[in-house]
């Protein structure tokens, strides 16, 4: 989808960003996941990011990579969980994980299909194939709301480690 913008883009010379066009997919994506998960966020962005699928600043601010506008919309949301988490534990340790599996059922393996796929994302091609549809089926396992977060012991903000 975003490819195929992209180049009708160019075709009729328009002048129109990309990330202006997808960046309120992404904010409403984080504005859902934001009052259960207990955090307040910045602005969203949309990038062109050569490695990563998303980022966190200390500000609260999210910036996502544009190549996830052509993963499954369940992938979509898993990177915006992961990012939300970070504006309330920075790092990666259990804390953090806990609380992305909260709100992330199928974390593992949504995190699965990027490694798979992630290359073929951040070259700009499409995954495709048998294979590639097989385990798109398996990460397109509903989100499962988990209602309210437990918040004692846990900061809330950009500055909670």
């Amino acid at each position: 989808p975003a490819q195929a913008l992209a180049s009708l883009q160019v075709e009729a010379g328009l002048r129109v960003e990309l990330p202006e066009l997808f960046e309120d997919r992404f904010t409403a994506r984080c504005a859902f996941h934001a009052p259960a998960m207990g955090v307040e966020f910045g602005r969203v962005r949309l990038k062109e990011m050569s490695s990563l699928w998303g980022s966190c600043s200390p500000r609260g601010d999210l910036s996502f990579n544009r190549r996830l506008l052509d993963a499954p919309p369940e992938v979509l949301d898993y990177v915006v969980v992961h990012e939300l988490a970070h504006l309330r534990w920075r790092g990666h340790g259990r804390r953090f994980w806990d609380l992305v599996a909260r709100h992330c059922p199928e974390a593992s393996a949504r995190r699965r299909w990027l490694r798979s796929h992630g290359p073929a994302l951040l070259r700009g091609e499409l995954p495709g194939g048998a294979a590639a549809d097989a385990e798109d089926a398996q990460v397109r396992g509903g989100f499962a709301r988990q209602g309210e977060i437990e918040a004692s012991g846990l900061g809330v903000g950009p500055a909670a480690v």
